[in-house]
């Protein structure tokens, strides 16, 4: 493994390292406050979308700002498979989903395997960082979020949360206990659609999606709220009240990250609507956390 790092200010450093996994070398930021000790701060491990890179995905949901609170430290592995999306974004990197096509892609590629290299990242810095391997927290955002379901079923790792931003998806090799689920989607999302689609890549819809995870964590009870203007939410709440599996509806986002104002990614991916994804994902940890003990 290799790395450098460049400072910012409020003490917080990106640090750019390397990690072989199998064959290939992958790379990956870590975002953390120098004078912070990382096995003391949740640790958000954070997918970028296809198509994107880790620096844009690190500054349209504000991971600075996080890390520079104390609040966490975020690890942003980089996908392999170099692959454009939108050109007002430019060039970026798309995950291997298994079993499905990239998009406007027909066949799956063969590699490489990104649940072996996801894997092999978290028990690294749980062994080299000294982050606390019971405090690993998922987020993926559209193709990032649709591989997180996948490594979910396919790992036999403790996790503290997972949360799908623009791309929840269920798994059907899911056995044994699931950490806390959060699901954030736009209901006007027109690449990952709500309602769902016909193809490997997007099927089932994000309500059928979220309604198995619920159906697997079991002892849950349904409740539908509406915290803000134009946001609807779903709970599935355990007797004591703590919603284990959450869906939270922006009614006028598209697939942009919920709550951005950054202007190519509005003009790549549509509008951002009113919720912010960002801090509804900085408070849900706040309630994993304390739920947990």
């Amino acid at each position: 493994m290799s790395g450098s790092g460049s400072r910012h200010d409020n003490g917080v450093v990106h640090e750019r390292r390397e990690l072989r996994s199998g064959a290939d070398t992958r790379r990956f930021t870590v975002v953390r406050r120098t004078d912070v000790d990382l096995a003391d701060v949740p640790a958000i491990v954070d997918l970028h979308g296809s198509g994107l890179t880790p620096a844009h995905h690190l500054a349209v949901t504000g991971a600075h700002e996080l890390v520079a609170a104390g609040e966490a430290v975020v690890i942003a592995p980089q996908a392999a498979i170099d692959f454009t999306m939108d050109k007002r974004i430019g060039a970026g990197w798309a995950w291997n989903i298994p079993g499905a096509p990239l998009p406007g892609e027909s066949t799956p590629r063969s590699g490489p395997d990104d649940i072996d290299f996801l894997d092999r990242l978290i028990g690294h810095v749980v062994a080299e960082l000294g982050i606390n391997a019971e405090r690993i927290h998922l987020r993926g955002y559209s193709g990032g979020a649709r591989l997180l379901a996948p490594f979910v079923a396919a790992v036999d790792r403790r996790l503290a949360s997972v949360t799908f931003v623009s791309g929840v998806r269920y798994p059907e090799d899911l056995a044994g206990q699931v950490p806390p689920v959060l699901a954030i989607h736009g209901a006007r999302d027109q690449i990952n659609p709500y309602a769902g689609g016909t193809s490997p890549r997007w099927g089932e819809s994000v309500d059928d999606a979220v309604r198995r995870w619920a159906a697997h964590a079991g002892g849950v009870r349904e409740r539908a709220t509406s915290p803000a203007p134009s946001v609807r939410e779903l709970r599935f709440e355990r007797a004591d009240g703590f919603a284990a599996v959450r869906l939270l509806v922006d009614e006028t986002a598209e697939h942009t990250w919920p709550g951005t104002s950054d202007a190519a990614d509005i003009a790549a991916f549509g509008a951002s609507g009113v919720l912010d994804a960002s801090a509804v994902h900085r408070q849900f940890i706040r309630e994993v956390e304390a739920a947990s003990g």
